[in-house]
């Protein structure tokens, strides 16, 4: 019982390291959704939406006007004008001013408008070429990944080749210990063995090169473990060729592809900013409105001595035309001394004088443009020629289009005939070398020849390989040309 229940658990840890070892395999899918997470042009496209969102929300807010609300405090020292009266006055002062300003455009032709709907297809634009940019990504990811795979095949076949070398080597140099052929058989085989060699050492560069690179795609730290899912290529699924006739894949594309309706939409754009140049042609009509209030008080205590003289009783109060204080007349003239106070007491009547010196203001405001530098009517023009600008990148990328749809197909056709050709020299080279390893074993052909056909095979299998592979990346830009994704 106890044998059955560590077998069981030995059974159960060994199978979840298989799972967790099959997980960590990196297939295209996997690749694909790590690269739309992480790469740093598509964050970036993220970035500039986001941007442009921001503006557009701006704009918006822009037809609602402005307003403003400011105060100050300060000192006043010397002369200055008394805020309160408008009067110049010698004298240190205490003041505070508070004032509220909005304003608010009645007409300016629809330009804030035409500025924010302009604004709005800016913003779609961009939020159309994430998705762009994603597709771009898509499409890098799997020619990326199926170059590696392609590097990870070489690798296998240049190991089996040096395998079959390292076996012939071994049985040769038996031959050779026995007197059967000469040295010279086995130094021949040797020197082949250190050129298979190399090309093992070169193929598992190219791969771990490869694999860089689509590290680099993804945005995966280089350092990061990474091994690719390798299914094999006879199993990844293509369209037939005879569904993806470029004529069709290219009415498709126009009417799928990210890149029209972004260039649709900023063609849309360009021609509500010409409306918007064209209204700052003309004059506007503002509203305004105003709210302000002050405060004003001397720092200094007035004090008037009398030496040797008592007021007169029930006696008005003057007004000293300096200061603007108060005093009491008295029989005869005395001096007016000024004092420094207490600094609390300089904010006495604070709420009287705000609201004794409350005042507002509304009005109308007439903007005629007559002449500034002619920068108003130059930007109407360029506005003008940045439509015919976003028009012909819109031609120039529906030209790029089909001409990147007909190269796809022209290139998947050719690629597709390469690879038969490739498959037809595979199965003569193998008989060849079979009829050449059987020769060759009972002495009827050199090393020389023998060698010969065996690099013959191997390059038909390189050049195969290379062939399928291509076919398959070449049928799969077709396919995401046609709307179908990328899927292996």
């Amino acid at each position: 019982m106890l044998k059955t229940r560590i077998l069981t658990l030995f059974l159960i840890l060994l199978f979840s390291v298989f799972h967790v070892a099959a997980q960590d395999k990196w297939d295209l899918r996997r690749c694909v959704e790590y690269a739309m997470a992480n790469n740093i042009s598509i964050k970036q496209a993220d970035i500039d939406s986001r941007t442009f969102k921001l503006t557009y929300d701006q704009s918006k807010w822009a037809q609602f006007g402005t307003a403003n609300g400011s105060t100050s405090v300060g000192l006043n020292f010397g002369r200055s004008i008394d805020p309160t009266n408008n009067i110049y006055v010698d004298q240190q002062g205490l003041s505070q001013q508070y004032s509220l300003q909005v304003g608010i455009t009645l007409f300016n032709w629809f330009a804030l408008r035409r500025a924010r709907e302009a604004n709005l297809y800016s913003y779609q634009a961009q939020v159309v070429n994430i998705d762009f940019v994603k597709n771009n990504i898509t499409l890098n990811v799997a020619a990326a990944y199926l170059q590696a795979l392609l590097a990870k095949e070489q690798v296998t076949l240049a190991n089996t080749k040096l395998q079959l070398t390292t076996h012939q080597l071994e049985n040769t140099r038996k031959l050779v210990d026995a007197g059967s052929v000469p040295e010279l058989n086995a130094a021949e085989l040797e020197v082949q063995f250190a050129t298979d060699t190399a090309s093992v050492i070169t193929a598992q560069e190219t791969y771990d090169l490869d694999n860089l690179q689509l590290k680099a795609i993804l945005n995966l730290d280089a350092a990061a473990p990474f091994d690719l899912d390798t299914p094999p290529v006879e199993t990844i699924p293509v369209e037939p060729i005879s569904s993806l006739q470029p004529d069709v894949v290219y009415a498709l594309a126009v009417g799928s592809f990210p890149q029209q309706k972004m260039n649709d939409l900023r063609i849309s754009a360009a021609q509500k900013n010409v409306d918007y140049s064209r209204g700052k042609l003309y004059p506007t009509l503002s509203a305004y409105g105003a709210l302000g209030t002050n405060f004003f008080n001397d720092l200094r205590a007035i004090n008037v001595v009398y030496p040797g003289y008592q007021p007169t009783p029930g006696l008005p109060y003057a007004l000293d035309t300096v200061t603007g204080s108060k005093y009491l007349v008295y029989n005869n003239p005395g001096q007016v001394v000024y004092s420094h106070q207490p600094f609390y007491k300089a904010w006495t009547g604070y709420g009287t004088q705000l609201g004794d010196n409350f005042g507002q203001q509304v009005g109308l405001q007439l903007n005629v443009p007559i002449f500034n530098g002619n920068s108003a009517r130059t930007n109407y023009k360029k506005a003008q020629l940045n439509v015919a600008t976003a028009k012909l990148t819109k031609d120039n990328d529906l030209m790029t289009l089909k001409q990147g749809v007909y190269q796809a197909y022209y290139n998947a056709v050719a690629s597709l005939e390469k690879f038969e050709a490739n498959k037809k020299a595979v199965t003569v080279a193998e008989k060849s070398f079979d009829l050449a390893t059987k020769r060759y074993n009972i002495g009827m052909l050199n090393t020389i020849d023998y060698l010969t056909n065996q690099n013959n095979l191997f390059t038909a299998r390189i050049n195969t390989l290379i062939a399928q592979y291509d076919f398959v990346f070449r049928m799969k830009v077709l396919e995401y040309y046609k709307g179908l994704g990328i899927k292996l």
